[in-house]
């Protein structure tokens, strides 16, 4: 996507060629070749709620965008939760489907109270600075009570930035300021600017959030310092002799600016503004001698976000450089909620919908909340300002979602925020020299699985050959033929499954299988990342009302929901059969009264598969055979019309194809069950369970015709549960959710589209707050943050 100025900078005498011109046009198509090659991919993460207590679940739908449009260029989401001291407490990972992902992560009920982290990233966004990436924080709550104290004094950090970088002499210069506290957070400030003589130059005073701004004319060799009310003292930059000042002001059709310079080596030639790497002006400069150069940037056509304006001399090199925000309010998506059905009586229906006015293509999320638990009246990030401003910029930018409301003083506020915050995703210098970093990281794929195997006991390859690759998880199982190359490596792409699978690599033939080993490469999914720490600014904990709040909302929901205790076991002498299936058997897998377990541990089984070896070892068992890979059936107690046997592997559904190539001689325990209620159907044709050993049990294991790998997929995706009391339920409890609904994938489509919000209240809530974001195909941005009542 490209955009271009309407008209030219009024006010500039251009000129149509000219070796700045030229290495201009050189320069910047380095940059656009480099970005095509290297996009910026920015994520945001939707949460259902602000805060949460200890033991809830935070449900999350992501968004991902590159070029102002939806990416679809990333496979894999990484989300972690952090603590203070920037400790990965809980880390999800999960597949990317077009632009779009979702996911939950269940908080430990041990989780002590406090301010907790939140950030999400894909391998493509870490080819630039760290500090892009999407991070938040959110409040836990659990249950202890943290102790109320009076917040100390802060003492103020507090930091200038000259317009346009630097300082110079003779000139009238702008100067921002950014104050904060000692945890980051913003400080409201006030003094004086004094010479080295302390003769007062101006007064200043903090605009918004900790930030200002004000003018000086500085003289050559002077010094100067911000002397605060509290008697601090800081001094400012010093002042150059040679140099070049730019100011630039909000005006009706877009952007003012003024150049002024001084010295031979700092005379503008061009100015090019660029918006994610994309430029989207360019133009030569032909100032007269020791005169400024004046203008008027027309923004109106240009994209919404932070654009970057750069002033270079005839050699390429930057003189000056100003950010700005461009907000022509292009990217919202016009919607309405309409209040179909409204009461916050107890467990009643409610029917809200949101219309949109034009043809709509997109993907939306919607949350429903106790508006009674938010912290504030509305967010303080949200997709607009995480798409358009906070991925721009590094490092921590407070209350952002402020800059996207109807706010007068919005307008100016924003341009603080771009003066006092540091851009610097590539130099100026690497673009003119053509050596701007190629990416390190790659996108995955999804899961990828490659490496080498090897004929076992030697070192002869498993060369050009087929190979059999088993996939078993908790939801089903899967069967690929993979051909080795002339050394033994193999590799399968674009996998996708979930939870803890079982991988199985064999020979495919039957009768003259050869041993294996497999050495599988890196994980292509779970590979750590290097990552800076990450402390965002959070205020300290100074006030109860929202604790008591959340402390009794924890109290109601346990006495809703039912406290387990902690599980006490008590231990007597178990014979070896139990200590066996104590260490091996879970859940419906331990215990059953008619079950008959066999155990392998000690057992020497040669030349034989396990098929082969309980044949005629377990009555009534029948193990039929046929096909080129075995095509075992096992039948129990049947006659007539027989139906298989169902067949786990480590509690898990497997084929008997998977469980036949596995040496029995790996194989521990064996456990039939005449019926089993944890199989399809309820298990009426009985199922058998193989456990691999474990441990100690390994020792004198040998080596199998088929390699089993244990591999982490993705993280487990849940579905968000709202009841439906259109009727009775049949166990009475207290409902006490804070999230009424949470609908992470909606989509929409066709003209005029109605995206219905049906949902049941719980036992309390009065106040109930909506929150729909989403994108759409084009790029439009959905975001609606309502809260609804009843009129008194």
């Amino acid at each position: 996507m490209r955009y271009f100025l309407k008209q030219g900078l009024a006010g500039l005498v251009f000129i149509a060629a000219g070796y700045g011109y030229l290495s201009a046009q050189n320069f910047t198509d380095n940059l656009e070749n480099w970005h095509k090659t290297n996009p910026i991919e920015k994520t945001y993460l939707q949460l259902d709620r602000e805060n949460y207590f200890a033991g809830q679940t935070i449900w999350f739908k992501a968004y991902f965008m590159a070029d102002f449009l939806p990416s679809a260029a990333n496979s894999t989401l990484f989300v972690e939760l952090l603590n203070n001291t920037s400790q990965v407490l809980v880390k999800k990972v999960l597949p990317v489907f077009g632009a779009l992902s979702y996911g939950q992560i269940d908080l430990p009920n041990t989780l002590p109270t406090g301010s907790y982290q939140l950030r999400a990233y894909t391998p493509l966004m870490l080819n630039f600075d760290k500090s892009y990436l999407f991070a938040r924080r959110i409040m836990i709550f659990g249950s202890n009570r943290l102790k109320v104290n009076e917040a100390p004094a802060a003492t103020p950090v507090i930091h200038f930035y000259p317009e346009g970088g630097n300082l110079v002499a003779g000139f009238r210069n702008s100067i921002a300021f950014k104050a904060t506290g000692s945890n980051g957070l913003p400080l409201n400030v006030s003094g004086t600017i004094t010479d080295q003589e302390n003769k007062t130059i101006i007064s200043f005073a903090t605009q918004h959030d900790g930030m200002g701004m004000f003018e000086i004319t500085p003289e050559a060799g002077q010094r100067y310092q911000a002397v605060l009310n509290n008697h601090q003292t800081v001094a400012l930059p010093d002042a150059v002799a040679e140099g070049v000042t730019i100011e630039m002001k909000n005006t009706a059709n877009g952007k003012s600016f003024s150049i002024h310079y001084k010295g031979s080596k700092q005379v503008p030639a061009y100015i090019i503004g660029q918006m994610q790497h994309q430029i989207v002006f360019k133009q030569p400069l032909s100032p007269k001698t020791n005169q400024p150069v004046s203008g008027i940037l027309q923004t109106g056509n240009l994209p919404s976000g932070v654009l970057q304006v750069t002033v270079f001399n005839k050699d390429g090199m930057p003189l000056a450089e100003r950010l700005t925000f461009i907000n022509n309010k292009e990217y919202v998506l016009p919607a309405t909620v309409h209040i179909d059905t409204l009461s916050n009586g107890a467990r009643k229906k409610n029917h809200f919908s949101i219309s949109f006015p034009d043809s709509v293509t997109g993907n939306f999320s919607v949350a429903v909340t106790d508006a009674y638990y938010d912290p504030g009246a509305y967010r303080p990030a949200n997709i607009w300002s995480a798409f358009l401003l906070t991925s721009d910029i590094p490092g921590y930018v407070h209350d952002p979602a402020y800059y996207f409301t109807d706010n007068p003083a919005a307008r100016e506020d924003v341009e603080l925020v771009l003066l006092t915050n540091g851009w610097r995703r590539f130099k100026w210098a690497d673009a003119l020299a053509n050596t701007l970093p190629a990416p390190v990281h790659k996108d995955p794929g999804f899961i990828s699985l490659s490496g080498k195997v090897n004929v076992a006991g030697s070192r002869k390859s498993f060369a050009d050959r087929d190979l059999l690759v088993w996939i078993a998880t908790d939801s089903g199982h899967s069967l690929q033929m993979v051909k080795t190359d002339a050394e033994g490596h193999f590799k399968m792409d674009s996998m996708i499954f979930f939870n803890k699978a079982r991988v199985l690599f064999s020979d495919v033939q039957d009768k003259k299988k050869q041993f294996l080993t497999v050495k599988l490469n890196t994980d292509s999914l779970y590979r750590s990342y290097a990552l800076p720490p990450l402390h965002l600014p959070y205020q300290p904990y100074t006030n109860n009302t929202l604790a008591d709040k959340m402390n009794t909302a924890w109290y109601d929901y346990t006495k809703g929901e039912g406290v387990m205790l902690d599980s006490v076991v008590v231990l007597g002498t178990r014979n070896r059969m139990q200590q066996l299936e104590a260490q091996y058997m879970s859940g419906l897998f331990s215990g059953g009264i008619d079950a008959k377990t066999i155990d392998l541990t000690r057992t020497f089984i040669p030349n034989q598969n396990i098929f082969d070896y309980l044949q005629g070892r377990i009555p009534s068992l029948t193990i039929a055979r046929g096909g080129q890979f075995g095509n075992y059936q096992l039948f129990y107690r049947q006659s007539g019309l027989r139906r298989p046997m169902q067949l786990y592997l480590d509690e898990m559904p497997a084929d008997a194809g998977m469980i036949a190539s596995l040496n029995p001689n790996d194989i521990a325990l064996v456990k039939l069950f005449p019926s089993f209620v944890g199989a399809p159907g309820g298990g009426a044709n009985g199922a058998l369970a193989v456990y691999t050993k474990r441990g100690n049990d390994l020792n004198d294991a040998m080596e199998s015709s088929a390699a089993i790998v244990d591999y982490e997929g993705y993280s487990i995706l849940k579905e968000f549960y709202a009841p439906d009391y259109s009727t009775e339920p049949e166990n009475r409890y207290n409902d006490y959710r804070l999230t009424l609904d949470w609908k992470p994938e909606v989509f929409i489509s066709g003209s005029h589209p109605v995206l219905p919000v049906i949902f049941y209240n719980n036992d309390r809530t009065k106040k109930f707050k909506i929150v729909a974001e989403g994108i759409t195909t084009t790029g439009k941005l959905l975001m609606i943050e309502q809260s609804v009542e009843p009129e008194k």
